[in-house]
Order: structure tokens, then C-alpha cells, then sequence
């Protein structure tokens, strides 16, 4: 450096040091300020992503009214009417025996046995059964299955047997009357696995 000095000539060595400082100053400046830019950078891109997020969930907030208004409107349409009242197995399968009593008492039916099954559980729900044995005639026999499909809470029939009571060659009933036949069948109605919480 001292060489290169000596060569040159005054105005020359003071542009030169003029030069070097602007650069010196000019890399202090950089290494001050480059920290600050990439922090300032960073911070950006955050309050943009934030405010995105933020009007988002705005537009959201925006449908909860709506959404309220839907949800008031299922409600009042009372899903639960659908399924037996109580929760409990044994409660629910009471309930269940009752309704299907009932039906087959209610068309003429004969209700021989009737137990009911263990519950399984289907989801949020539970499968309350009944098996049960009746007599009655064809006639009957279609009344009561109506009667159980149709009423509420709804009830399903899942498995049909049907035999002739006098199943032998060459019966023929009485004149006027029907013969009746054995029926067994399974009936489930479904219950909600717990108490519904409000």
C-alpha cells in the first residue's frame, strides 16, 4: 500500500481514501441494517400470513348465524323421535318389548315367547333386539309387521321365519276361517349409546 501511494499522485491517494472509506462505511451500514431487513422480512411475511388466517376465520365467524339458524331448524324436526327414549340396555329393550307387544296384541296376534337380544353397539348408537314367537293369521301377520315398521321411534325387522301350524298333507282349514302360522322374528330399534349431552 505504501508503494502504491508513492505512485500515485495527492488528489489521487485522497479520492482513494475518500473510496475506501465510503466502502467501509458502506459494509458497516450493510452489516448493521442486513439483520434488520431480514428481520423486517420475516415480519412481513408473518403479519401477512396472520392477517390471512384472520380474515378467514372472519368469513367464518361471518356463517355462524346461518349455521345457527340450521342447526335451530334440525333440531325442531326432533331427530330423537326416531330412536327409543331410553339410553340404558335393559330400559330401552323394555321399551322395545312394550311397542312390540303391543303391535301384535293391537292386529291379533298371539304372542307366544319374546326375550330380547344382547345390544351392540353401531357407532353413537346402540342396536336394541328383541326374538320373539307369535301366531297369527296371513292377514294379521301383514298388519303387525306394518305396524312395526311404520311407527316411531323406528323399528326393523331383521329376521323372518314363518311356518305353517298344521303343516301336514292334506290339512284343510275349517270354511271362513284362516289358518294361522308360526312366526319368528327379530325386531331392533336403535337408542343413542349415552345420554345426549346438551
Amino acid at each position: 500500500m505504501a508503494t502504491l501511494s508513492m505512485t500515485l499522485r495527492p488528489a489521487q491517494s485522497r479520492t482513494l481514501a475518500i473510496a475506501l472509506l465510503i466502502v467501509a462505511v458502506a459494509l458497516g451500514l450493510a452489516l448493521l441494517i442486513a439483520p434488520w431487513l431480514v428481520f423486517h422480512r420475516h415480519y412481513d411475511a408473518a403479519i401477512d400470513s396472520m392477517t390471512d388466517r384472520l380474515e378467514r376465520y372472519r368469513r367464518v365467524a361471518a356463517q355462524g348465524p346461518e349455521y345457527r339458524k340450521a342447526l335451530d331448524a334440525l333440531r325442531a324436526k326432533d331427530g330423537r323421535r326416531f330412536f327409543l327414549k331410553n339410553t340404558a340396555p335393559n330400559l330401552a329393550g323394555a321399551e322395545l318389548q312394550d311397542m312390540v307387544k303391543a303391535a301384535i296384541e293391537n292386529n291379533a296376534g298371539r304372542l307366544t315367547t319374546v326375550s330380547i337380544t344382547t345390544p351392540r353397539d353401531d357407532g353413537r348408537f346402540r342396536v336394541i333386539g328383541v326374538n320373539l314367537q307369535l301366531f297369527a293369521t296371513t292377514a294379521n301377520l301383514q298388519k303387525i309387521l306394518y305396524a312395526l315398521e311404520t311407527q316411531q321411534p323406528y323399528l326393523v325387522v331383521e329376521n323372518l321365519r314363518i311356518s305353517p301350524l298344521n303343516g301336514f298333507r292334506g290339512f284343510k282349514p275349517a270354511p271362513g276361517a284362516e289358518p294361522e302360522v308360526s312366526v319368528l322374528l327379530d325386531v331392533v330399534g336403535f337408542a343413542y349409546a349415552e345420554a345426549d349431552k346438551k
